[in-house]
């Protein structure tokens, strides 16, 4: 049975209150009350904040729902990555991991909260995308620890392309399959693979990378953005303290190519926003990120991966929302969040559809 958001709430709540081993990491009194505020909900993950009840200080308490597809121990991998990633001060600083699902069945992160406003494409403040770039650059410049445990695929943007082509497979083998979607998807596919003739280089497959490079996880302080965008020295960082980049779901160690890609795919700003990408922004927004690495590492052949990887992007969101006619129905019944019953008819319209073939394959 599907819980409401005020039952999720109550069950993290009772949660941090049976929890001693947590409560004394936090130094919160066992007599405490506590109380959990609902911060915000994905396919994967529940989020709470609360308050400390002696020093004010917010945390988030994020319960994990569901895994991602290659591993089985979420928030282990997550708390990995974010261990991992604590040099570049562009992530949640994480505190405690519970995967042993004795008080609640899911595993737990405990993270310190990030304050700052999410990027918003409808809304941009000066200096905001250079925010992100420099959150970008300094988590790619993190060197991968020895023993690291995350996901290495051999060729990230063929992994993601197969993932890809996994998806469309079950879509074509339903009840929902639509005959004119496929025939385009089809298309979609034959272009994807004429891009990718540029040769993984093992040198390049060197990063962590957060692969969900969404807007809604960029955190930039006001501050921040406003110093950025004064910044006109022609090298170097934008700022000393860009943000926080939130949301570390899906990590692997790949390529830096498929995080811009992502980022700057008009499948990925469209989902939150009205906002597609001018390919000559585009290209000023690669400019400013390698101005933010600032000879931390090479480029390597970025520039041919990077337009394979726009590709497979647009070709991974329509692949989503093909799969997610099978997980919620045409008429939207089990739809997740509110974003989902918007954004979900909107891309798989022929409209939509029209201006990605014309703009993303065939430009």
């Amino acid at each position: 049975m599907l819980l409401g958001q005020e039952e999720k709430r109550a069950r993290a709540t009772r949660y941090l209150a049976q929890n001693e081993q947590l409560r004394s990491i936090l130094a919160i009194p066992c007599n405490a009350p506590v109380e959990l505020q609902f911060l915000g909900n994905g396919e994967h993950n529940e989020n709470f904040y609360f308050v400390h009840p002696d020093t004010g200080k917010k945390y988030v308490l994020r319960i994990n729902v569901q895994s991602q597809p290659f591993h089985k121990d979420q928030v282990s991998y997550e708390y990995a990555a974010l261990k991992a990633l604590e040099p570049s001060l562009c992530t949640p600083k994480a505190l405690y991991c519970d995967n042993s699902k004795q008080l609640i069945d899911q595993g737990v992160l405990l993270l310190e909260f990030c304050e700052g406003e999410e990027l918003n494409f409808d809304r941009l403040q000066p200096g905001s995308l250079r925010c992100a770039v420099q959150m970008m650059a300094n988590i790619h410049a993190v060197a991968v620890p020895e023993n690291c445990g995350l996901f290495r695929p051999k060729d990230p943007l063929q992994a993601l392309f197969d993932e890809c082509i996994e998806r469309f497979e079950v879509y074509h083998a339903s009840a929902y399959e639509d005959a004119a979607l496929s025939a385009r998807v089809d298309r979609f596919i034959a272009y994807t693979q004429k891009a990718m003739q540029a040769p993984v280089d093992a040198r390049d497959c060197t990063h962590i990378i957060n692969t969900e490079t969404l807007p809604s996880h960029f955190l930039i302080p006001e501050a921040s953005a406003q110093a950025a965008a004064n910044n006109m020295a022609p090298t170097g960082a934008f700022c000393a303290a860009p943000g926080t980049f939130v949301d570390w779901e899906r990590p692997i160690i790949g390529e830096v190519a498929q995080d811009l890609a992502f980022f700057v795919s008009p499948a990925t700003t469209f989902w939150d926003s009205d906002y597609l990408f001018p390919k000559q922004d585009v290209e000023s927004l690669l400019a400013d990120y390698w101005r933010a690495v600032d000879g931390r590492f090479e480029a390597g052949h970025f520039e041919a991966r990077f337009w394979a990887y726009f590709k497979v992007s647009v070709l991974r969101a329509v692949a989503w929302c093909c799969k997610a006619l099978l997980r919620y129905g045409k008429n939207g019944v089990g739809y997740t969040t509110q974003k989902t019953v918007a954004k979900l008819p909107v891309y798989l319209s022929d409209d939509f559809l029209d201006y990605l073939e014309q703009e993303c394959f065939l430009a």
